[in-house]
């Protein structure tokens, strides 16, 4: 993601140097010239890599996949992919964010906000206090990026996608364009053959050692910013910098290069749904080329060139395309993904992001916030305390306590509840399961005696390893690791102590074991197992069903099951989701769906059905324990 930095201030540089040069010539500047070109730059291809996407995303994507893909192409449209990714994707680098085919729009939408806001802003500085454009302009860069230092500790996905949270990059640029036309470029042999090389040291630093875990955007990305800096502003074609750069087959990548960029992620998304062979990379790779230079040739150049497509002519193309694709993904959406091209099989929406079994409270997502819930006729409380997994289920299971219990919630991705803070990197940014977290769900917890529901995806945390079912499944991302072996041991102690201290305040713990995994995305496999059955003409061709080994499981949950029986406690009460799915419908394997319903909605968290159905275990146990405070 490093490239999308070094753009930013390449483009920052550009579009003020463009800016600047208008006011300086002719002392006034022409919004509707400036947008028409931009527009010509950016809108055609991406119209078209959106155009082409649609065949795919009907033939290859299940119908609630669907219906995110329409969001994510209107969104683009209208340049404000950043906002819709946040809010629907939280993990850049997990691996439903990969097979996100418009994802990458993200930051063409920041640079169209910036466009939106920099050159008015230049404007009034220019006409009211232009001694000190240089000044403001480094003031604004300054405090955009403590900004961006600061939230990538209190929201680090928000701060990803923020524009504020990465406006400084532009604004490196702007600052570099003013200094260049104001004083010219640097005549110093030593600074111009030196520097320009310490600055592609630091972005080929960055690039070859930031990780998951690296702060981005922060203070730490002044390293790859400050590279591309030094070569914008000190580079030249007598140096050895600007020689490679001007190697031809480097100039033809810098040619194509919006096209590739356009190009490469919906290829390698809808690749990525049909096979997982390292080796294919290499064709996505060329194909991407491929259509990069067709797509410069035929598209980018005609439509930036006034001659081959005049103002009317740009005018109408753009509003009948743009009509249409509005209305084609608009229908993907009011259709509901259309499903009844799918399986008769019903897929649930997610619990935690679907619009419809989003558990909310004054208008907030519930989900990593703390909500609390009283109704004026019950004196027991429930607490529904976990990471992702729990928080799957909170819908249900507030739809199920009704009337009759208070019930909050304060689930955190990655996070189970422990007492004591073991810390981890979640998702790679910043130790986000922190001693303030841990704190803040303890002072959370209700004061007198109540019903705590604890559980999580404790197998990993509990094991290092990617997991394999066996059956030629393995986890499709390469996650980071939550643990390291060391701190395994202390982990476990938080858990007992957890359970004990919440026993000794008094509450009764329902404690819910680990839900089968499949490693393997049920609702899509239902949804290509569906498709396959259409193009097959056999008669006897039958639906595979999906399930996975029930001795698998097992195995992989033993840890977490001796953890969890080490405390015999009365006031336990423990719920088996693995009974509802393995080795019940058939033998020795843990099924995924039935003829009617998906339980899953990707390979890990309980579908709206399927967290119905663990629901009901979780409130006879509820019931027992609330009988038990009741006695006492």
């Amino acid at each position: 993601f490093i490239g999308v930095d070094i753009f930013f201030v390449i483009s920052g540089y550009l579009i003020t140097r463009i800016i600047l040069t208008e006011l300086e010539q002719t002392n006034t500047f022409s919004f509707i010239k400036f947008y028409e070109r931009r527009l010509r730059r950016i809108l055609p291809m991406l119209l078209v890599v959106i155009a082409v996407c649609i065949p795919f995303a009907w033939q290859k994507l299940h119908p609630l996949e669907l219906i995110d893909f329409a969001k994510s192409a209107l969104s683009a449209i209208g340049f404000g992919s950043n906002f819709f990714f946040y809010f629907s994707t939280t993990e850049y680098g997990a691996d439903s964010a990969l097979l996100k085919p418009l994802l990458h729009t993200w930051s063409l939408g920041v640079e169209e906000q910036f466009y939106i806001i920099v050159p008015i802003t230049i404007l009034v500085i220019w006409k009211f206090a232009r001694a000190s454009l240089l000044t403001l302009l480094i003031g604004m860069l300054i405090m955009s990026i403590q900004f961006a230092d600061v939230m990538e500790v209190r929201n680090s996905e928000l701060n990803f996608f923020l524009p504020f949270s990465r406006f400084w990059e532009l604004l490196v640029g702007s600052a570099l364009a003013f200094i260049e036309l104001k004083y010219g470029r640097s005549k110093n042999q030593i600074l111009t053959q030196t520097l320009p090389i310490i600055g592609l040291f630091l972005i080929a630093h960055s690039i070859l050692f930031f990780d998951a875990r690296t702060p981005h955007p922060s203070f730490q990305t002044l390293i790859p910013i400050l590279g591309v800096a030094l070569v914008l502003a000190f580079c030249s074609t007598e140096d050895f910098v600007g020689k490679l750069l001007s190697f031809k087959p480097v100039v033809g990548i810098g040619l194509i290069s919006y096209s590739l960029y356009l190009w490469h992620f919906p290829i390698f998304a809808f690749g990525r749904l049909d096979t997982s062979n390292p080796y294919d990379k290499l064709g996505w790779i060329v194909l991407a080329l491929l259509l990069s230079v067709i797509s410069y040739f035929l598209i980018e150049k005609p439509f930036r060139s006034l001659k081959a497509v005049n103002k009317k002519l740009f005018s109408a193309i753009i509003l009948i395309s743009t009509s249409t694709l509005i209305y084609v993904n608009y229908d993907f959406i009011s259709k509901d993904g259309y499903r009844d091209r799918a399986s008769a099989i019903q897929i649930s929406e997610a619990p935690i992001k679907g619009p419809w079994h989003r558990l909310t409270k004054n208008g907030q997502e519930c989900y990593r916030r703390f909500c609390n819930f009283e109704v004026s006729n019950s004196n027991i409380d429930v607490a529904l305390f976990g990471d992702s997994h729990l928080a799957s289920i909170s819908t249900e299971l507030k739809k199920a306590l009704g009337s009759k219990y208070n019930f909050r919630t304060a689930n955190f991705g990655g996070c189970p509840f422990h007492i004591t803070s073991y810390g981890y990197f979640l998702d790679g940014s910043e130790n986000l399961c922190s001693i303030e977290l841990q704190q803040k769900r303890m002072n959370f917890l209700p004061e007198k005696a109540s019903i705590v529901v604890l559980g999580g995806r404790y197998p990993l945390y509990l094991s290092r390893k990617p997991f394999d079912n066996t059956d030629g499944s393995v986890e499709s991302i390469n996650r980071i690791d939550y643990f390291h072996s060391s701190v395994k041991k202390t982990f476990e102690l938080d858990f007992l102590n957890t359970v004990s201290t919440l026993i000794e305040m008094g509450h009764r713990i329902v404690l819910v074991y680990p839900l089968p995994e499949v490693a393997v995305n049920v609702p899509r496999y239902i949804f290509k197992q569906s498709k396959k059955n259409e193009s097959n003409s056999e008669i006897n061709f039958i639906f595979e069903p999906l399930t996975t080994s029930y001795e698998v499981y097992k195995k992989r949950t033993s840890s977490t099951f001796k953890l969890f029986d080490s405390n015999q406690s009365p006031n336990i009460y423990r719920v088996y989701p693995h009974k509802l799915f393995c080795d019940k419908e058939i033998k020795g394997r843990c099924v995924t769906h039935n003829n009617d319903n998906a339980f899953y909605f990707d390979d890990d968290h309980p579908s709206a059905i399927g967290s119905e159905m663990i629901v009901e275990l979780i409130m006879e146990q509820i019931e027992n324990a609330e009988a038990n405070i009741r006695a006492n």
